[in-house]
């Protein structure tokens, strides 16, 4: 079980029966003053907050202490909800998001396939009212994702959900000053799921943070080269790593382009290396100041459009 438990807090707090409740370390006020130019409020008080109620006026991300798997909810400034991913599991992320007061998931963004990125969709779209769903259109036989493709269309084909191949180009304009854009993956799909990853960019005035999915190295370069002259397009003050920290993504070309000033891993305890020391060494060369689920718990950055503040549940 992960540093994120499931749990309800609506006002008071009350602990979901089949799971156990979430315990962030009280007061712990993580990376302020190490990143960010924005007054950030302690820890614990902001994730138990409602969404309603959490730093008006602002784009926050959490990026999810989910182990070794990816989930990134994002509350925008006029009060929508996005989901880029949902976890390994089917409790953890509907339990933080019940414990928000989340009732409506505007946006689901399913990366790719993967059980550690989709583990929690069939259960968010079972609990959750869900707007759009956009996924990779990636062919895959689990018994688990071809479960959560078979809900999604049930809910399209009853008028309660609209399901979309993510494709490079699409923007969304969700209001607020916030648009979303995906960069990745174009037709036809590459034949590895990883590399047919949704990659997906979202900005808010100068903010702007690229969540990368398990996109690889092919995928950076077909992203680089549809950028051509214009690699500035591609700049973002937050990256969500790609795939963990392997090895096998986050190229020394890639992070010229993206700059970030912060570089956020969600990773687990696990066998292959996560994150990879090579790619720890690229992404302190590129200038960003690295932030990982395992060791700094829940990473959570808000900006008012011009400046940003980060604060981190780890120890």
């Amino acid at each position: 079980m992960s540093g994120l438990a499931c749990a309800i807090l609506l006002g008071a707090t009350l602990f979901l029966a089949s799971c156990a409740p979430i315990s962030p370390p009280p007061g712990q006020n993580g990376a302020v003053g190490q990143a960010g130019d924005l007054a950030s409020p302690p820890f614990d008080t902001l994730f138990a907050a409602a969404a309603a109620d959490e730093l008006a006026g602002r784009l926050v991300i959490y990026f999810l202490d989910t182990g070794q798997s990816d989930a990134t909810y994002i509350r925008t400034p006029g009060g929508k909800v996005l989901l880029i991913d949902t976890g390994d599991d089917d409790k953890t992320v509907v339990g933080f998001l019940k414990a928000k007061g989340v009732s409506r998931i505007d946006i689901l963004v399913l990366t790719h396939p993967h059980a550690d990125h989709t583990g929690g969709a069939l259960a968010v779209l079972t609990e959750f009212d869900v707007g759009t769903l956009y996924h990779s259109g990636f062919a895959h036989t689990s018994e688990h994702y071809q479960l959560v493709l078979e809900k999604a269309l049930s809910l399209q084909q009853a008028g309660e959900l609209s399901v979309i191949e993510a494709r490079a180009g699409q923007t969304l304009d969700v209001g607020e000053g916030v648009t979303v854009t995906i960069l990745h993956p174009v037709e036809p799909l590459d034949t590895q799921v990883n590399e047919a990853s949704v990659v997906v960019r979202v900005a808010f005035g100068a903010f702007v943070a690229l969540f990368a999915g398990d996109a690889g190295v092919e995928s950076e370069r077909a992203i680089l080269a549809r950028a051509g002259g214009q690699l500035s397009s591609l700049a973002a003050t937050v990256l969500k790593v790609a795939h963990h920290g392997s090895s096998g993504a986050s190229s020394a070309e890639f992070l010229a382009a993206v700059s970030p000033r912060v570089a956020v891993i969600e990773v687990g305890p696990n066998d292959y290396g996560h994150p990879h020391a090579d790619t720890l060494d690229r992404l302190t060369a590129a200038g960003a100041t690295i932030f990982r689920t395992d060791s700094d718990g829940t990473v959570i950055v808000h900006s008012d459009g011009e400046g940003w503040g980060l604060l981190t549940g780890g120890d």
